[in-house]
């Protein structure tokens, strides 16, 4: 079914494929066992993160951080939706704190419910390729291929953009403030694979 505009803590899980329902499935059995007293478990519900290191992979989300780290690299990147597409985002740091945060919580901040969303940070494509021409260039941005798939386009677009987290930000946790700050940890912690002059 459709989902709503905005997404928080108490919208009802959907998925829409095989991935989505495994996962989905996982967090129902941590709630069960969890409510029997088998574990102290937790869920947290993690966004896109962006920009991962490492070569690409063969996910739906992968552009997402492909886009930026191969051009960076000075390789040719694919990215196959159109630049208004909306997508939810964390930096890897970002997305350790609130896995960190998880754990240490005490149950009484946590709170009933086993599983949380993360925060995000709402961005579309094209916001994404702006970002890394500020610091690379055009040179950057010209290795982006922009050739639309339609298969990857459907998938992107089932996901939700727009994420509500107010547990977690209960928690003390908050998404990145915008997408050059993703750029800018890539940066900071990936200086070996980067060769595009960066104007920082």
């Amino acid at each position: 079914q459709p989902l709503p505009a905005v997404i928080d803590d108490r919208t009802l899980p959907t998925p829409q494929n095989s991935y989505g329902i495994q996962k989905f499935i996982g967090e129902q059995l941590v709630a069960d066992y969890a409510r029997k007293g088998f574990i102290r478990g937790r869920n947290v519900r993690l966004m896109t993160v962006s920009v991962r290191p490492g070569k690409p992979n063969g996910a739906a989300s992968s552009f997402l951080s492909g886009m930026i780290r191969e051009p960076l690299a000075g390789v040719k990147a694919a990215c196959p939706v159109p630049r208004d597409t909306a997508v939810a985002l964390s930096s890897p740091e970002r997305t350790i704190d609130g896995l960190i945060r998880a754990v240490e919580a005490s149950d009484a901040d946590w709170g009933a419910r086993t599983a949380i969303n993360l925060p995000a940070l709402r961005t579309t494509a094209g916001e994404m390729a702006d970002a890394l021409e500020k610091v690379a260039g055009k040179a950057a941005t010209q290795l982006i291929d922009w050739t639309p798939d339609p298969t990857i386009i459907n998938i992107v677009t089932s996901w939700p953009a727009s994420i509500d987290a107010a547990r977690a930000r209960a928690l003390g946790l908050l998404p990145d403030a915008s997408f050059d700050d993703l750029i800018s940890e890539y940066l900071r912690d990936n200086a070996h694979a980067v060769v595009t002059a960066a104007r920082t």
